[in-house]
């Protein structure tokens, strides 16, 4: 999984020097109960999974941690983790090396300091499992996309080919939102402006800032509100 969308690197010296910083600072503090614990942060799915570790050890330029079986079950199917520690001025990102998820163990490398961007949004943004189908119309022609992650304030499209569209362009999207309870999809419609484009080569992945009305915004909701649900059942499921 890419998750660098969800971070800006605060590289300090160079990549290497602040991984090493970092290791020896965490080797040298693991002998202190208290210094041990860290909080690990990972977006599964859209949805901020947040628990307690402690790290065991460093070894081989692994950092190893005991951690809570949810969180294990995250960062073993997403492939990192994002780490908190009073240690440190700022947050550190870091890649799975290893995972076992019965032992709770963890080992991480490719450690650096980052700025956690996703902590910056002002609503949960949930990822589409799976996508549904969307469109914008532009001048009078339709494209049709797929919606991968939705908030009551954005929204995220996957396209086959770039759009020749300005920021800040304002643009109406359309699609049918599941409804996880009533099973049954509810059409919506609503004013978008587009953000940004991601992407040097198809797939695009288009993010627009969204202006539902209110009844839009409680179908929005609902939805989100389900979709933790059924995230938060997931792990559970997995874990028992």
């Amino acid at each position: 999984m890419d998750f660098t969308s969800l971070y800006s690197t605060r590289i300090q010296k160079t990549f290497d020097d602040d991984q090493a910083e970092i290791l020896e600072t965490f080797l040298q503090k693991s002998v202190s109960k208290e210094a041990a614990k860290v909080t690990l942060i990972n977006y599964h799915k859209g949805l901020p999974i947040m628990y307690p570790a402690t790290v065991m050890g460093v070894d081989r330029g692994n950092l190893d941690l005991d951690v809570h079986p949810q969180q294990a079950v995250v960062i073993d199917s997403d492939r990192y983790t994002l780490i908190r520690s009073k240690l440190f001025p700022f947050a550190i990102a870091a890649h799975v090396q290893y995972v076992n998820i019965k032992k709770h163990a963890v080992s991480l490398n490719k450690l650096c300091y980052v700025e956690i961007l996703a902590e910056n949004r002002n609503s949960v943004r949930l990822s589409l499992d799976p996508p549904v189908q969307a469109s914008i119309l532009h001048e009078g022609e339709e494209i049709v996309g797929s919606l991968v992650d939705i908030s009551v304030q954005g929204l995220a499209m996957i396209i086959d080919h770039y759009l020749q569209i300005e920021s800040d362009t304002e643009v109406p999207v359309q699609f049918l939102l599941p409804d996880l309870v009533m099973q049954k999809e509810v059409p919506v419609k609503l004013p978008a402006k587009l953000i940004k484009i991601d992407g040097e080569a198809s797939p695009y992945r288009c993010r627009f800032k969204i202006s539902p009305d209110k009844q839009q915004e409680q179908a929005l909701s609902r939805y989100i509100f389900q979709r933790q649900v059924a995230v938060i059942h997931e792990l559970k499921e997995i874990v028992d």
